[in-house]
């Protein structure tokens, strides 16, 4: 639990970066409304968005920085662990690194159900070795789709950062606007429980065997976690 309190003080600070010039909240106004299993849940307010933007944080063992981009690389597997999700197609691969994905959320009623466009890009610090999946809304790509709705506006930042000591923080961050007819108590519900919900199942996906042997050309694994996956092979 501490290195994930230390993780918030160094992520606060790198705030500014992940967002675009001129959007960006007050850096120290993250607010925590959720600490359970391992995961700790932030809030803060975002211009222009209906709801607020999240920050999630965990801390995984034993997992390699592959296997977590195996697992996005698997679109059909993102509706075991993104939460309500019903659907996910891969629409087009540009490269290893770039791709554009549909998926449809399942809203409670009365609101109806969600889909989304995105283009995602995923790069590797060559210092510090985190991985970054860097998420933005196309919903222009394709025409929509009738009884859904599609969301107008899609953020959201996925940093797999390596630790001294093998294991790998995870940090999700993500902000949206629904689009029109949900009641403002479900936003305010969603705005913490679907990411919280979705971070909870994604580790436990990334640590499938289908995963642990993954490998990428443009993906360097930082030697404790080498080290440590031989150590357990060998046991």
């Amino acid at each position: 639990m501490k290195k994930i309190h230390r993780a918030v003080m160094v992520l606060a600070l790198a705030a500014a970066v992940t967002l675009p010039a001129g959007a960006v909240p007050d850096r120290n106004d993250w607010k925590l409304k959720k600490s359970e299993g391992g995961i700790q849940a932030f809030l803060r307010d975002y211009p222009g968005a209906d709801m607020k933007e999240f920050r999630g944080i965990m801390v995984v063992r034993g997992v390699r920085l592959s296997s977590m981009v195996a697992t996005f690389d698997d679109t059909p597997s993102y509706t075991r662990w993104m939460h309500n999700c019903t659907e996910s197609r891969l629409l087009k691969r540009m490269n290893e690194r770039e791709r554009i994905t549909y998926t449809i959320t399942h809203a409670p009623w009365p609101a109806v159900d969600r889909d989304t466009v995105v283009y995602s890009l995923i790069s590797q610090d060559p210092k510090t070795l985190a991985v970054t999946i860097d998420i933005t809304g196309r919903p222009d790509y394709i025409p929509k789709r009738e009884h859904l709705v599609r969301l107008p506006m899609m953020k959201a930042l996925w940093t797999f950062m390596p630790l001294e000591s093998g294991d790998v923080m995870i940090t999700y961050q993500t902000v949206n606007k629904a689009g029109g007819g949900v009641p403002q108590l479900l936003l305010n519900l969603s705005a913490v429980e679907m990411p919280f919900f979705t971070m909870d199942k994604f580790r436990k996906v990334i640590a499938e065997q289908k995963y642990a042997a993954a490998a990428y050309d443009f993906i360097e694994e930082p030697i404790t976690t080498v080290m440590s996956a031989e150590a357990k092979a060998e046991g």
